[in-house]
């Protein structure tokens, strides 16, 4: 243990053991409250517990490739051709003259 870190621990008991009474007894009864009677194990446990229901990126990357419907060049140029209306040479020559 470094010199610094020891001074640090003693002066922090020295200091917790000369305070008042109140502080150290609203300060325990604030953490009290926000652990909900959990240790701190206990909390580490539950909050991995419903991490491990979220992906990574990595597995929403490849679940979105996987899912995704990629069309080729050929489909996408058969597809147009099917929804472009055939005009006759009549009506091409009527649009044009317009």
């Amino acid at each position: 243990m470094s010199e610094k870190s020891l001074f640090a621990s003693i002066s922090s008991f020295f200091s917790g053991l000369f305070s008042s009474d109140n502080a150290s007894s609203t300060s325990t009864v604030s953490s009290s409250k926000d652990s909900d009677g959990l240790t701190g194990v206990e909390r580490y446990i539950r909050n991995q517990a419903s991490k491990s229901n979220q992906l990574t990126g990595v597995e929403a990357y490849i679940r979105n490739l996987a899912s995704a419907q990629k069309t080729t060049g050929v489909e996408a140029y058969i597809r147009n051709l099917a929804n472009a209306q055939k005009v006759t040479g009549v009506e091409a020559y009527i649009r044009n003259q317009g």
